[in-house]
């Protein structure tokens, strides 16, 4: 079967297509620049340059595909000032209407979109969890125009390959750079890359139309015990210090301005990383489970495959 992939190029999606070309598909994959495919190296793969914002490079990447996933997102969170975040949101959402439209005109058979837990939980805290609801929204409706759709959910999406990397991948490669002086009550759920993966391949006979699947590891974590299980696996000390969370938020404020307007640099910890974090509750990998057959890495497995290519990666300052 040959399938197109937007977002191949990235963290989740270069997974994916490994684990396509592992089931004996064709994979085409739209990336913005051939320059930028240095995770799929190696790959026998169709790169088509061009992106999402644009309907007519769709047109041209789609021809004689059956199923198009789409993993072409910007996961990026904003200053608390930022009102708007417009370049967001034309990625995010009206390259999602673009791709679905393409979808429709061209009888793509399924339609599996890559969201995000932070569409589950309440508050949609971030300009990110707000898109990809949106995003959600347009793709429901396109169901009821004919077109077979899926939405899986990953987690906290942790593994190999995460260069740039995402925002829960800065905590992991900030905590092995001794950045973290405490930590502070939330739960993570989590999601190996691997797994993750795995069951967007299995979404393709096995999912049903206009369904959700949350992807993630049935047990949870507090960022004490990622913090502790980190320890273990690379030999840098956790932090012991437990951070009121009225004190971290007035901090991340703080850094956050400190950051962009004076130092010009990311900030530790994001207010809406914070605030996510702050939201995030417990979910269910059932329907997942179930249904695609989703298969869950033990979670010290998964952080120490993560460790490992940040260290062979040059992203631990000794």
């Amino acid at each position: 079967m040959k399938v197109l992939v937007t977002g191949g190029t990235g963290f989740i999606g270069s997974a994916v297509v490994r684990h396509l070309l592992a089931a004996n598909h064709e994979v085409r994959i739209l990336a913005r620049s051939k320059k930028k495919t240095f995770l799929l190296k190696g790959l026998d793969v169709e790169i088509v340059e061009g992106d999402i914002i644009y309907p007519e490079d769709i047109e041209k990447a789609i021809r004689d595909c059956t199923v198009l996933f789409n993993l072409a997102s910007s996961y990026t969170f904003y200053p608390f000032w930022e009102k708007k975040a417009e370049a967001l949101y034309k990625i995010n959402v009206q390259g999602t209407i673009n791709t679905l439209n393409v979808a429709l005109k061209n009888k793509i058979e399924r339609f599996i979109h890559t969201g995000t837990i932070a569409t589950i939980d309440k508050g949609l805290t971030s300009h990110y969890a707000r898109s990809k609801y949106l995003a959600e929204q347009e793709i429901l409706k396109f169901y009821q125009k004919g077109l077979s759709t899926i939405i899986l959910n990953p987690a906290i999406v942790i593994g190999e390959r995460d260069y740039k990397p995402t925002p829960s991948g800065e905590i992991i490669v900030k905590f092995l750079n001794k950045k973290y002086p405490g930590y502070f009550d939330t739960t993570w759920a989590v999601a190996d890359v691997d797994d993750v993966a795995r069951a967007h391949v299995a979404a393709i006979e096995r999912g049903r139309a206009a369904e959700k699947y949350t992807l993630c590891n049935k047990r949870h974590y507090s960022m004490k015990e990622i913090f502790e299980l980190l320890e273990e696996v690379s030999g840098v000390k956790a932090p012991g210090i437990k951070i009121p969370y009225l004190l971290l938020s007035s901090f991340a404020y703080i850094e956050e301005l400190l950051s962009y307007c004076i130092l010009k640099k990311k900030p530790l910890m994001p207010t809406d990383g914070v605030k996510f974090c702050r939201m995030s509750g417990t979910h269910d990998n059932s329907k997942a489970v179930n249904e695609l057959g989703y298969t869950e890495t033990p979670i010290k497995e998964t952080l120490t495959k993560a460790v490992g290519w940040y260290e062979d990666n040059g992203y631990i300052k000794r």
